[in-house]
């Protein structure tokens, strides 16, 4: 709106130009306030969804079915295959080398990825079958 006073634009009772007060109803100064609100929230909710995406989830490509199965290769030797294929390198080697931190971490492993808590070497879970 104009104020009658300055004509400088305002959107509030009192210009921020002239500082005089316009007098207005308050059906109209009810629907302004509404306005301003609805536009304040509408503008922090898009920007919420712009720079804080969901990212709490995230799935990895890698198959679970596969990773059981290299699981529990390490009960006959061959621990720590499943580790490599996830992307866990190095934790692959140490359970490799020590057939499966003697069976416990095979054990932890298998119970972690039924349960899906097991993730990949990115940190994403393995929970694709």
């Amino acid at each position: 709106m104009k104020c009658p006073y300055c004509g400088g634009e305002t959107r509030y009772a009192r210009c921020e130009f002239c500082d005089s007060v316009i007098v207005q109803s308050a059906g109209e100064t009810v629907n302004e306030m509404l306005q301003d609100v609805t536009r304040n929230v509408t503008q922090n909710i898009v920007q919420n969804i712009t720079i804080n995406p969901d990212t709490s989830i995230s799935i990895s490509k890698k198959s679970k079915s596969t990773a059981i199965a290299l699981c529990c290769l390490g009960f006959v030797g061959l621990g720590g295959i499943h580790r490599m294929y996830a992307g866990k390198v190095g934790t692959g080697i140490v359970w490799l080398c020590t057939a499966g931190c003697f069976g416990v971490g095979t054990v932890m492993d298998l119970v972690s990825l039924i349960i899906n808590k097991f993730d990949d070497g990115k940190g994403k879970l393995i929970s694709k079958w």
